[in-house]
């Protein structure tokens, strides 16, 4: 073989490696994309928002800005890598296959990019790598008790049968993400959360579990081509709209009488969730579901700032 031609090989594996993994790269952001505006993203910000608040939140009275700003590269990794985990738990199913197919048929497993056996390979490899990295960042007890409910939501069948259940544990593991990337920003063993905070947990925790169902409200083809007893299908889209609607104003004026805010703080909660409550009665076909569960997760996280709202408030008071 020629000089020119052993070079033109050479460069041709290169370009060809580097495809593969752009290829691997771009299948394991769909694994996760649809819950990086639900999951990752907004509890990155509570986990910030939280370790700012200092003595509003945890055991740090005057946390350093710019340290907790300097973590979130670190929230984010471990925030995304359990997303990951249970998303590969979820997707590499047969009944989740058969969702997806008619929901989200831009998914890998759907779409034919990656098998339910890779993706099982995949979990396996990653499992251990994220008990690493939370040993080193730190919420290993928050991975490994959402590990425990990823195995119920997903092997046992949690999220199927009973609405109720579903929600419990979704919100369980809402609960559990809040407090792991709360003691992430933070820094490593460098502050606890207070009483508050668990009481903020609490409340994030019911929030989840009286309004998740938004999300339910777009995907009821594919849950019902699978038999998923959520919601909507069993109690009808009527009647599941309206406990969304409800709750959704609750916790938007609740939450800030929770936090003693004054009128400023109440304005951002109450005007997104009013649009959440407005939307999901008004607009009741696929694509205004799917805009309104987007709505939903810009409002949660406004509640995600709540804390640090009251720390402004402590320190300048209006």
């Amino acid at each position: 073989m020629k000089p020119d031609d052993e070079q033109q090989g050479h460069q041709s594996q290169i370009h060809s490696k580097i495809h593969t993994i752009l290829y691997d790269l771009h299948t394991i952001w769909l694994v996760t994309r649809n819950d990086l505006k639900s999951i990752v993203f907004p509890e990155t910000v509570f986990g910030i928002c939280s370790a700012l608040s200092g003595p509003v939140l945890i055991s740090n009275s005057s946390p350093d800005a710019i340290s907790v700003l300097t973590r979130v590269p670190p929230v984010l990794l471990w925030t995304w890598i359990n997303v990951l985990i249970f998303d590969l738990a979820n997707q590499r199913l047969p009944n989740s296959i058969i969702e997806d197919s008619i929901n989200k048929s831009w998914r890998p497993m759907p779409s034919g990019r990656l098998s339910a056996c890779q993706a099982r390979r995949l979990l396996l490899l990653l499992l251990p790598i994220a008990i690493l990295v939370t040993f080193y960042l730190g919420g290993m007890e928050e991975t490994i008790v959402m590990n425990t409910l990823v195995y119920m939501y997903n092997d046992l069948g949690g999220a199927d049968e009973n609405f109720v259940v579903r929600n419990l544990i979704n919100a369980a593991g809402f609960i559990c993400y809040s407090a792991g990337a709360t003691r992430v920003a933070c820094g490593y063993s460098q502050c606890s959360l207070n009483d508050k905070a668990y009481q903020w947990l609490a409340i994030i925790g019911g929030i989840v579990f009286s309004t998740l169902q938004m999300q339910d409200m777009a995907d009821q083809e594919g849950d019902r081509a699978r038999n998923r007893g959520t919601l909507p299908l069993v109690l009808g889209d009527w009647t599941a709209r309206w406990t969304i609607a409800v709750p959704v104003m609750f916790w938007s004026f609740a939450c800030p009488a929770f936090w003693k805010l004054n009128v400023y703080g109440w304005m951002m909660p109450a005007f997104l969730g009013s649009m959440v409550a407005l939307r999901v009665l008004i607009f009741r076909d696929v694509v205004s579901d799917k805009t309104t569960w987007y709505t939903w997760n810009f409002w949660i996280t406004s509640l995600y700032l709540l804390p640090l709202v009251k720390l402004h408030e402590l320190r300048l008071p209006l």
